[in-house]
């Protein structure tokens, strides 16, 4: 491919380097593709799943089943019935892993790890796509096929992952039911591919997305050059890294330090300043830290096999569960109202300037045989 550029929203999710046969791949944790190329690469299809097109966001409605609840908020310009404001859902909780070690190894509750140890130890589901990372940091989808592997993908990353890829992995390799974790923008990604109702990519062998809470990622390079410079540090030799009280925390072997987080708005990736997405809206059940006590995790019941894949994990004594605090709700309100609002005006900048939004010269409803 020639006179390559980068899209600078990509947000790395996988779905058109996994789902388009022979595009070009990413490089340095985006995709390229050739200037002017207006989705003639892929004959439009790219339009009509990337999560970063801002198009028809009402598509994924269709096929989402949180239908039953009823019309989407999805867009921070609705408006959002009372207490939507964290998207549709049936029930949220505080839980978290019962088994200490499994606890110790994981983020908050760990509740997440311990689900998917679980539902694979169960037959529930038999696969799940999770993120791993190298000894440099560098994070990689994994399809996990046994209780001891899911634990490789325990812990926070705090930068991008192509889940996506994880997810054709998992399919090309004959699994049945899958499951997947991963950011909004992820999560985004499958449920526009699965609305477009196209057999072949055959993901009705996805069985349910577990959806991250964010606020943002980081660029590896930036992150690498950053820990150097600023704090001495190789990332090889960093065992950890967490946020608490907006602080970036950093664990090596030898010592713990933390670096407030406004410092390092320089490597927060492009695509998560126009992201309103906090609390992955679009899956199946959603987990997070905020709003929960320390040691717990949030976790928002969205859909029927989310609650399925809850409560069966709590019937095996594998998590414990209790009511969420009307405090506890509120706070994650805050953090999805100023996500959603304070991005927007960045959000409509980027709509009017990105060439993948104006140059697609396919019509959008023509790639899912209807109008909506």
């Amino acid at each position: 491919m020639t006179n390559e550029r980068s899209l600078p929203v990509c947000c790395y999710c996988g779905a058109c380097a996994a789902f388009i046969p022979d595009y070009k791949k990413y490089s340095e944790e985006e995709v390229v593709w050739d200037k002017g190329c207006g989705g003639t690469v892929s004959k439009g299809f790219c339009f009509s799943f990337c999560p970063r097109t801002f198009a028809a966001c009402r598509l994924c409605e269709g096929e989402c089943p949180r239908m039953e609840y009823g019309v989407c908020d999805f867009s921070p310009c609705a408006s959002s019935p009372e207490g939507r404001i964290l998207g549709y859902y049936n029930e949220i909780l505080s839980a978290r892993a019962t088994d200490k070690g499994v606890r110790a190894v994981g983020q908050d509750g760990s509740v997440v790890t311990a689900m998917l140890y679980e539902a694979v130890r169960s037959g529930f589901i038999d696969a799940a796509v999770v993120a791993t990372r190298t000894e440099e940091w560098k994070v990689e989808p994994f399809v996990a096929t046994t209780p001891e592997e899911v634990l490789l993908g325990k812990g926070p990353k705090y930068t991008a992952c192509p889940s996506v890829l994880g997810v054709w992995d998992a399919i090309d390799r004959g699994y049945e039911n899958i499951a997947m974790v991963g950011t909004g923008c992820n999560i985004e990604a499958v449920r526009r591919l699965h609305a477009l109702h196209d057999s072949s990519l055959e993901l009705d062998r996805v069985k349910i997305l577990i959806g991250l809470f964010g606020t943002k990622a980081f660029w590896h390079r930036d992150l690498v050059t950053f820990l150097s410079e600023r704090e001495g540090i190789d990332i090889r030799d960093v065992e950890r890294f967490y946020v608490s009280k907006g602080n970036f925390m950093v664990v090596t072997k030898d010592k713990e330090f933390s670096i407030p987080t406004k410092d390092m708005e320089h490597c927060v990736r492009d695509t998560c300043k126009i992201c309103e997405d906090f609390t992955s809206q679009l899956a199946d059940v959603s987990a997070g830290s905020a709003g929960s006590p320390d040691g717990w995790t949030t976790l928002i019941i969205r859909t029927k096999v989310g609650e399925e894949l809850v409560k069966a994990t709590a019937s095996a004594g594998v998590i414990e569960t209790k009511k969420m605090s009307v405090e506890g709700i509120e706070k994650m309100e805050r953090f999805a109202i100023n996500k959603k609002y304070g991005n927007y005006g960045m959000i409509r900048d980027q709509m009017e300037i990105c060439s993948a939004c104006m140059t697609n010269p396919y019509s959008f409803t023509l790639q899912i045989g209807r109008g909506d």
